[in-house]
């Protein structure tokens, strides 16, 4: 199993499956590890958030389950009755692969696109 932090530093774990499914196992309220409760990451949203980072180059996170920030990556998830929640981890597991990379920009987390 491979471990990462979240963008604020929440550590998890994570496998991906052969079928392209991660399944993620945040840490417990105390920061350690569990495996009681997993978050399944489909290959069909892995999908849709590459291609958003890819095409936009630039973009907001938007990680809030309420009210992500318009043109964010939460917002085009929320608009498929998703929950951004996950972006702190997919987000995390695309940085570790080269994907992207995660900054800070005033309260707001941007990914930006390595392009090859």
């Amino acid at each position: 199993m491979h471990v990462l932090t979240t963008p604020s530093g929440k550590p998890f774990r994570y496998r991906k499956c052969p079928e392209g499914e991660l399944i993620v196992y945040p840490s417990d309220k105390d920061g350690q590890p569990q495996d009681h409760e997993a978050l399944v990451i489909t290959p069909y949203t892995c999908k849709l958030i590459s291609d958003a980072i890819q095409t936009q180059g630039r973009v907001l996170m938007g990680a809030s389950r309420d009210n992500p920030p318009p043109a964010s990556l939460g917002r085009l998830l929320r608009n498929i009755n998703q929950s951004p929640q996950q972006l702190s981890y997919l987000t995390a597991i695309l940085a570790a692969e080269q994907f992207c990379a995660i900054s800070k920009d005033g309260n707001a987390y941007v990914i930006l696109h390595r392009r090859s």
